[in-house]
């Protein structure tokens, strides 16, 4: 277990007198439903989730709001510069979270200068590669019931919110959400769940 895994990044930093911590990082205390930001804004900061929960998504080609992706404590998140002008997200949360606000060349710099930053920043790349890839995997591999199944059981996982409450992280999502996750029908999610 690396350094940051066991106390977590901005510890981390603190702990090794990193210049400019004080500048360049925030911590922001938000409500549930909260936008931390839209697709229209193509560069944002970069996002560790402290507490709660928060769900990315995108805009259809009708112009339908769907989700791709849920972000839990410990992760990272955020439109980042080096994916180019077409990439575009929105993020909000899921109930009351706390995120730390990292500005992006601070952060890029950390991940160039300390070996430890970059090392955990890749492991935290991969596993959100990895979630992506399992999650694409389920729906190619099971049935529509079972991908509804599996996402809300695998889902069960409890979070802190910000005022310190325990929730299941399946109980955040709405009917839709969990649709947009397992590629099927709100309607479909309703039934199978009930």
């Amino acid at each position: 277990m690396s350094k940051i895994e066991e106390k977590g990044l901005y510890t981390y930093l603190v702990e090794a007198g990193t210049p400019g911590l004080k500048e360049n990082v925030q911590l922001l205390s938000l409500r549930k439903g909260r936008q931390v930001y839209d697709t229209s804004q193509r560069f944002t900061n970069i996002y560790e989730i402290v507490t709660g929960a928060v769900k990315l998504g995108n805009i259809s080609a009708k112009g339908e709001e769907y989700i791709y992706e849920l972000v839990t404590p410990g992760e990272f998140f955020g439109n980042l510069a080096f994916l180019g002008d077409t990439f575009s997200e929105f993020c909000k949360t899921l109930c009351d979270a706390e995120l730390r606000s990292y500005e992006p060349a601070f952060f890029k710099h950390l991940m160039t200068h300390d070996p430890v930053v970059a090392e955990w920043c890749f492991s935290k790349i991969v596993y959100r590669w990895n979630k992506t890839e399992s999650l694409l995997a389920s729906i190619r591999s099971h049935e529509p019931r079972e991908r509804i199944l599996l996402l809300y059981d695998g889902f069960y996982k409890k979070v802190f919110t910000a005022s310190g409450r325990e929730v299941p992280l399946n109980k955040l999502l709405t009917y839709r959400d969990i649709a947009d996750l397992t590629a099927t029908t709100r309607q479909l999610v309703a039934d199978t769940i009930k």
